[in-house]
């Protein structure tokens, strides 16, 4: 039953360019528990529900979800910071539920933060990823992230690879 929807969903997201069966929207405070249920399956060391209440307390715009036919699948958290004196975009977050990986979902995600950080003002994104994460690290090249650095010990047992995006 999975991959036969699975199959539905990769034809229905080829045919419709995200139209009626993928909707991007802002977070809302009732989506916190399916927002914690794909953190919790997706990462080693997960951020406590609280975080996400707070990110969105903070600016209700940094966090998008992604639904597909009713279900919350996905989430992607982006703020605007300043560093150095500019603006710039820091994707903190993006997960997709186990069962939705590989169909676009986390790239529909990825450009909706991109055009919410250019909305901000923003010229650059730049986040982190887990060394280890490798498939991780191909998607977000694939999207136009360079590697730019690494941060020693930046996770409680590895290091983080920063990942930088220009934007016009």
């Amino acid at each position: 039953m999975v991959e036969w929807c699975r199959k539905c969903l990769i034809q229905q997201f080829k045919n419709v360019e995200w139209g009626m069966g993928l909707t991007i929207r802002l977070f809302r405070p009732d989506d916190i528990k399916d927002v914690c249920r794909i953190e919790k399956e997706s990462f080693k060391d997960p951020w406590p529900c609280y975080t996400f209440a707070y990110l969105h307390t903070k600016n209700p715009e940094s966090i998008k979800v992604a639904v597909v036919d009713g279900r919350l699948v996905g989430y992607v958290v982006v703020d605007v910071e300043v560093r150095c004196g500019k603006k710039v975009g820091h994707v903190l977050n993006l997960a997709v539920e186990q069962g939705f990986r590989r169909m676009g979902i986390g790239r529909a995600l990825m450009d909706e933060a991109i055009s919410y950080a250019k909305r901000s003002g923003v010229n650059e994104v730049w986040l982190e990823v887990r060394e280890s994460n490798t498939a991780a690290r191909k998607f977000y090249s694939s999207i136009g992230f360079v590697e730019k650095g690494r941060i020693h010990r930046y996770y409680r047992d590895e290091d983080a690879i920063l990942m930088y995006k220009e934007i016009e």
